[in-house]
């Protein structure tokens, strides 16, 4: 008996722990997934070390592949396609006269402190650390 009477009160008290918890939880959650709002940004101006950050974020995107990017790099659009060497022969020509080679995009983000860049297919996010840039006001 002495069992039961400890079963029959606790629910009360389970049911408020319950709820206390939740409550809790519910509150935490919220407040540590802030909304980000990240827009479309311009490199402010693009050094060696810049240009190499951004080589290495896509080179490791590529298993590896080593990647050149112009010096003005996202300084004009927040945007930047590459796409892969064609296979050629050797006469120099795209193997079965065409190539199939996909394009790969990649977007300059900023949620206006830091700098990130987007790969457009996989959707992947990168911080730029030592990469100065703005938001893009022409979009």
């Amino acid at each position: 008996m002495g069992l039961n009477s400890k079963i029959a009160g606790q629910p009360n008290s389970f049911v408020a722990l319950v709820l206390l918890s939740a409550s809790v939880l519910s509150v935490a959650s919220c407040a540590s997934t802030k909304d980000i709002t990240l827009q479309k940004a311009l490199a402010t101006s693009i050094s060696d070390s810049e240009k190499q950050t951004i080589e290495d974020t896509i080179s490791n995107w590529f298993g590896g592949t080593r990647i050149t990017i112009a010096s003005n790099a996202f300084s004009e659009t927040s945007s930047v396609t590459i796409e892969r060497r064609a296979k050629l022969d050797s006469r120099g020509l795209p193997i079965e006269g065409r190539h199939d080679n996909p394009l790969y995009s990649f977007t300059l983000l900023s949620d206006g402190k830091q700098c990130l860049l987007r790969n457009d297919q996989t959707e992947a996010l990168a911080e730029l650390a030592n990469v100065k840039c703005h938001v893009n006001e022409k979009v």
